[in-house]
């Protein structure tokens, strides 16, 4: 008899949505489903629309339009609305925040030299 892979447990636990936390009472889900991510990808490498666009769209995309719309009346600073679409990109490539801070780092070093 062949080996059986019981992955039940696993999928369980992958198919439960991360959640990311603005303030006490805003907290949402991440969409880290494939078609989303697929989407947030496209988005991420358009170079049609300019950075803010980006980072709103993968808002949206990954927190959904009532995420958005709340981020958008905080009027935020720049760097928080950067922060939270690291989380979101955290959350779809399943590793820390720092890591995805780290590579940001790494980036903008290499587009200075």
């Amino acid at each position: 008899m062949g080996r059986a892979y019981d992955i039940a447990e696993r999928m369980r636990n992958g198919n439960e949505k991360p959640t990311v936390k603005i303030d006490e009472d805003h907290v949402y889900k991440i969409n880290t489903g494939k078609s989303a991510v697929l989407y947030i990808n496209a988005v991420s490498q358009d170079k049609d629309k300019d950075e803010f666009e980006r980072m709103d769209e993968v808002i949206k995309a990954a927190l959904g339009k009532e995420a958005l719309d709340y981020i958008t009346e905080q009027d935020m600073a720049v760097a928080s609305i950067a922060l939270i679409v690291n989380v979101i990109m955290a959350a779809i490539a399943d590793i820390s925040l720092e890591e995805v801070e780290e590579v940001e780092k790494n980036q903008k070093k290499s587009k200075r030299q």
